[in-house]
């Protein structure tokens, strides 16, 4: 849920002193990766930046930070809410649709790093009140951002406190502008502006130097000074009585501002001190005062430390000094309205459609039955994406009621989990387990039973998540021998599409071996439960095998299942899924009329829905089907739809789709830039331990290297992808590159056969003449050295065809034959046209079959 008042830029009624050696200093940050603004409260941070903003031509993205931002997906959330309110063109479902993928976050943070390399023009984002952020997982993102943040796009941060980020790498890199409390402080002559300006009051050059002593400048002690000046004669003498620190001195002045106030602006204030933000309606049902919405135009009119939170002046909130001032006040004079005022809040804040406010409110007032039913109200919600949110909450609900009422015990324990406290998600099922052994407080049997099934459940996810397979069988036979409808928590953890982070966890991708025998295990256990959306993954993941094993007729029966349940179910994601391989089985059987057809039904289904996910997959599917059948129109438009490029931050969840990228690089003789990202991709998926891509990966980089004319490290490339292969038996993965791998095998078995070359792996000639011969016939005929198309190549046409082969691009062509690049299109244009080819890729390839080399 994306906060609105939270994106608005403070704005002050009153005029303000122009500080402009503070404003030159942000100005400067339009040249840097970060500014931060670091000084404790009351010294005109906010202020600072939201009248900068106000000086700049081009928009500005702003956050208003508090506490309730340390759950990671509202965090980034309300971030790309800002970009894309302040910058219509930055792609918001391009970046969001990342946010469930990968539980880490950093392939969301990634996917926003390439959205702002789309927007060319300069980009400022402010957080304001970062000093809230704590979460570990954010401010490891934070820094992620900060260490790949485009040239245009400037940060800007004010805190409190110094933030737990790469602070001196960044100093040292000149990529840091600093403003701190000295900077910040008033200097004597914006002290003479200030109190002229906002008191009216003319202050000689020794009163000055006293307001100067007496506050050091400190912004916050001077706009109180101003306000109690008004009711003093010598208002001068009253800064000369100020001691003490900087709260002595503000409590000082607050209690000269609140004593000015009638009794029932008093009260007014002291009451709405618990809100976070307020408006009439609210402060009313707080207060018990009708005029509550008069009172707050008075405040905001008088400027007495308030801060709109919309253009409309609806909400608002206090100075967080005034705030703190205030709820001390209310403690020490009426302490028994606390609990009465939060819960008369959050019973307006529940009635008028703010659930999360309320809860908040009903927590505050230690009202958890309250606060309890509320949240279990909201946690289907919670569920799809704040987990951090829901953990926070049942954290501050005693154990005791929550053991009452199991399912909410253990949705705690998932939302620890989910969120990242993995050791508090341990320590708690551990405390459930013993709470169960000991059975000194025993639970109705139907609840007991609940709780030990829950238990079960959870535990087999965790470790399916954590993709400990073998524990993952072990605990879904104990779930669902005590719960066999085994309905727990059935779409726990999706998105709002019903996209879930284990429909990206495949055991075929780490063994092929391993996936026959967990998957097997695993359906067997859940195929009679409730549960089909993971059923119907199951069914994938084994149909994904068992293509690999090139036993089409099986894959095509389990993914037919898969997508019966979703269809059935109107499981779009998991349909989707099933229907594209459905698709890649009917092209490798030479069924193209099946797949056609699947592919339309697809669009059909998906065009109902604005599903990026939906779309881009079936989109980079199109672009696969086109590059095996060297169809350019679905490439190209693939192309131009993804805008992925090869600099691109890569997210873990699109290794594929930068792949096919990096492979059609290669095939339109963009050499280095196709050698460079296959590189990235292959180090990231040995980090992710991820076996599948992997060998893909390395299968490519061996027709890049040949490509380049690398011939010898080609062979040791493929030989490494081979080697990891034959246990597992993987086929499908080097069938499907057809003629271009099949030269490759070729080339390979030759200098085995004649032994030139020594195999620094084990690895069967048997099995790479079997991957051999399962590349189509057709793919692999090829006559001998053919006269005709060789004698109308003329003798600068071989030369450049010669240079093509050695991975040279048109310019450095160009300039060993020292010709111009357009005479070097023309050549390579004439080559396309005599070997009846489409681009480099399919030259070359015919060329060899043609033995031109």
């Amino acid at each position: 849920m994306i906060i609105a008042t939270k994106l608005h830029i403070p704005r002050s009624r009153s005029s303000l002193v122009v500080r402009s050696r503070l404003t030159r200093r942000l100005h400067e940050g339009l040249d840097r990766t970060l500014t931060l603004i670091s000084a404790p409260a009351g010294y005109g941070k906010t202020t600072l930046l939201g009248e900068w903003v106000m000086t700049l031509e081009n928009p500005v993205a702003w956050v208003s930070l508090d506490q309730g931002d340390n759950d990671r997906t509202r965090f980034w959330a309300h971030t790309i809410a800002a970009l894309k309110q302040a910058y219509p063109s930055f792609d918001q479902q391009d970046v969001l649709r990342h946010a469930a993928e990968d539980p880490s976050g950093v392939s969301l943070i990634a996917a926003l790093i390439n959205g702002l390399h789309r927007i060319s023009h300069t980009m400022v984002l402010v957080w304001d009140d970062f000093h809230h952020i704590e979460e570990t997982s954010i401010l490891q993102g934070v820094t992620y951002l900060l260490e790949r943040l485009p040239l245009h796009v400037h940060l800007y941060l004010a805190s409190r406190n110094s933030p737990a980020l790469p602070l001196s790498r960044l100093r040292a890199e000149n990529r840091l502008i600093s403003l701190e409390a000295s900077d910040l402080r008033f200097v004597p002559d914006e002290t003479t502006e200030f109190f002229a300006k906002c008191g009216g009051i003319q202050l000689s050059n020794e009163d000055v130097a006293t307001v100067q002593k007496k506050t050091e400048g400190w912004a916050v002690a001077m706009r109180l000074a101003v306000l109690s000046m008004h009711e003093h004669t010598d208002p001068v003498s009253l800064i000369r009585k100020m001691a003490g620190t900087e709260r002595d001195i503000s409590d000082y002045f607050f209690d000269e501002v609140l004593a000015r106030q009638s009794a029932t602006m008093q009260q007014f204030l002291l009451y709405t001190s618990i809100l976070d933000r307020m408006k009439g309606e609210l402060c009313q049902a707080v207060t018990g005062i009708a005029e509550s919405h008069a009172y707050l135009q008075q405040l905001d009119k008088e400027s007495l430390f308030l801060v709109a939170l919309d253009e409309w002046r609806e909400w608002y909130r206090y100075h967080h000094l005034f705030r703190q001032f205030l709820t001390a006040q209310l403690k020490m004079r009426e302490p028994r309205q606390w609990q009465t005022l939060h819960m008369t809040a959050g019973k307006w804040l529940e009635e008028n459609g703010y659930p999360h406010e309320a809860v908040d409110h009903y927590l505050a007032a230690a009202d958890y039955e309250h606060a309890l039913s509320l949240i279990e109200e909201m946690t289907p919600e919670l569920m799809t994406n704040e987990w951090t949110t829901l953990c926070k909450w049942l954290n501050a609900i005693p154990d005791t009621l929550l053991f009452a009422r199991p399912m909410m015990l253990l949705t705690k324990l998932a939302s620890q989990y989910l969120s990242g406290h993995v050791e508090a998600a341990t320590d708690g099922y551990w405390q459930a387990v013993r709470r169960l052994e000991e059975d000194t407080d025993p639970l109705p049997p139907e609840e007991a039973e609940t709780l030990q099934a829950g238990l079960a459940f959870l535990a087999a996810f965790r470790t399916f998540l954590d993709r400990d397979f073998e524990y993952a069988v072990q605990f879904s036979h104990e779930y669902v021998e005590k719960h066999p409808e085994g309905d727990f928590f059935i779409e726990f953890g999706s998105d709002e599409d019903g996209y879930h982070p284990v429909w990206d966890i495949y055991v075929s991708d780490d063994s092929l071996r391993l996936a026959e025998q967990v998957l097997t295990s695993l359906l067997s256990i859940w195929s009679e439960t409730r549960n089909v959306y993971f059923v119907a993954h199951l069914y994938i993941d084994l149909g994904k095998m068992q293509y690999e094993r090139n036993r089409l007729v099986e894959a095509e029966k389990l993914m037919r299942q898969a997508y019966d349940i979703g269809r059935l179910h109107d499981h779009r994601i998991l349909a989707t899924i099933a229907a594209l391989w459905l698709a890649r089985i009917a092209t490798v059987q030479g069924d193209e009329a099946t797949s056609k057809h699947i592919l339309r039904e697809l669009t059909q289904l998906t065009s109902k829905t604005a599903n990026s996910r939906l779309s881009g997959k079936i989109a980079s599917f199109r672009a696969m089907l086109g590059r095996m059948h060297r169809e350019e129109k679905p490439v190209r438009q693939w192309l131009r739809k993804s805008r992925l490029r090869f600099r691109d931050e890569i997210p873990v969840s699109m290794i594929k789709e930068y792949d096919l990228l990096a492979s059609i690089l290669a095939e339109q003789g963009k050499m280095e830039e196709a050698a460079a990202l296959t590189e990235r991709l292959l180090q990231l998926s040995i980090e992710e331990g991820r076996q599948s891509d992997r060998i893909r990966l390395l299968v490519h980089k061996s027709m890049i290297l040949s490509l380049q004319g690398k011939i010898s490290d080609s062979m040791d490339v493929l030989e490494e992808a081979l080697a990891l292969a034959r246990p597992e038996g993987y086929i499908r993965t080097f069938v499907d590159e057809g003629a271009s791998l099949g030269q490759l095998l070729d080339q390979y078995i030759r200098l085995r056969q004649n032994q030139l070359r020594r195999p620094s792996h084990k690895v069967p000639l048997s099995y790479v003449k079997r991957l051999r011969r399962l590349i189509p016939l057709a793919e692999r005929e090829a006559g001998t050295p053919h006269d005709r198309t060789l004698a109308a190549l003329t003798a600068r046409e071989q030369s450049v065809l010669r240079l093509m082969e050695t991975g040279m691009s048109n310019k450095e062509i160009a300039l060993k034959l020292n010709v111009s690049l357009a005479t070097v299109k023309t050549h390579i244009n004439n080559i396309y046209c005599k070997l009846q080819s489409k681009n480099r890729l399919q030259a070359l390839e015919r060329a060899r079959t043609l033995q031109l080399f």
